[in-house]
């Protein structure tokens, strides 16, 4: 999907690499100026190929044809098995990493390889079996192993860059299929973050509702705004500006599902002082209006990938 999209893109700032049999590595960045906001990629696939996005820069929304719409963003990891359940693919114009494009059987001799160098031993069926239980992708969360892996990312260019995507591809792939990264691990809190800064975190999910800038913070946790900003982008990987908005749009997500309240009343609730500054904020993460999602969530179910 990804593949196809970004083939029949003309850009300077797209580099293809076929280094390894059946496995082409694209180091990416889309032009983000002009045109709206979020780009339409067009849902197609070739049986029996998988992709890896390592998300670097920007965003990406997946909509399938039976759940609600999922989300990755900068740094988080994409991956795709099986285009058939999805509906639609939006990606904002700033997206930018590195896919991994792979031809499992014309890899097949590849993988074993990778598989013998990483001393682990893939069993194809349970990737598939996972797979399929997600509807042919699944957005990997925010942990320590992929904080870890982007950071060392930071130190990589070129096709060493590319070369570490597909061994942690494969790493992947193995952790999730023998459950390391069941449901319970990926909603414990990630190893390292400082005492404070998750203190922090839990006050600002406490009053989304209120107006919070880095001076009232500071104040409130002793802290200088080097710390904050420092520490809690290392914690969680993007600006606290950033990560606070996502996470209004997130909450107001969640009373769009599970409450009658009016779209004007949670738009207060997550700390906007106007429908329209909300609704921006929300169709701009989403794809799509915060009473066109509402509609959406009350014909279908929505459940989690993990």
């Amino acid at each position: 999907m990804l593949k196809e999209f970004l083939l029949n893109q003309k850009s300077d700032s797209i580099c293809w690499r076929d280094d390894i049999q059946g496995i082409k590595t694209c180091r990416f960045a889309l032009d983000p100026a002009g045109g709206e906001a979020l780009v339409s990629v067009p849902v197609c696939g070739e049986p029996f190929c998988f992709e890896a996005l390592f998300c670097m820069n920007g965003r990406l929304t997946i909509q399938s044809f039976q759940t609600m719409p999922c989300a990755v963003e900068a740094p988080g990891i994409f991956l795709f098995s099986d285009t058939s359940r999805i509906r639609t693919c939006l990606c904002s114009r700033d997206l930018g990493g590195i896919l991994l494009a792979v031809d499992a059987v014309a890899a097949k001799e590849s993988l074993k390889m990778i598989c013998s160098a990483l001393g682990m031993e893939l069993n194809t069926k349970n990737v598939r079996d996972r797979m399929a239980a997600a509807n042919g992708y699944i957005a990997l969360p925010d942990t320590s192993w992929t904080r870890a892996v982007f950071e060392t990312m930071t130190y990589l260019s070129g096709a060493a860059g590319e070369c570490y995507c597909v061994f942690k591809s494969v790493e992947l792939l193995y952790l999730l299929c023998s459950g390391t990264f069941d449901s319970d691990h990926l909603k414990r809190e990630s190893e390292g973050i400082s005492p404070r800064t998750l203190k922090i975190k839990d006050y600002m999910l406490e009053h989304l509702s209120e107006k919070m800038t880095i001076q009232l913070l500071c104040r409130k946790f002793l802290v200088s705004p080097t710390f904050l900003k420092e520490n809690f982008r290392r914690a969680y990987g993007v600006p606290i500006h950033t990560w606070l908005i996502q996470q209004r749009i997130k909450r107001g997500r969640e009373l769009l599902c599970t409450t009658q309240m009016t779209i004007r009343e949670i738009a207060q609730a997550v700390g906007y002082e106007s429908i329209s500054q909300f609704h921006t904020a929300f169709k701009g993460y989403y794809g799509m209006a915060p009473g066109q999602y509402r509609k959406m969530s009350e014909t279908i179910s929505w459940r989690p990938f993990w």
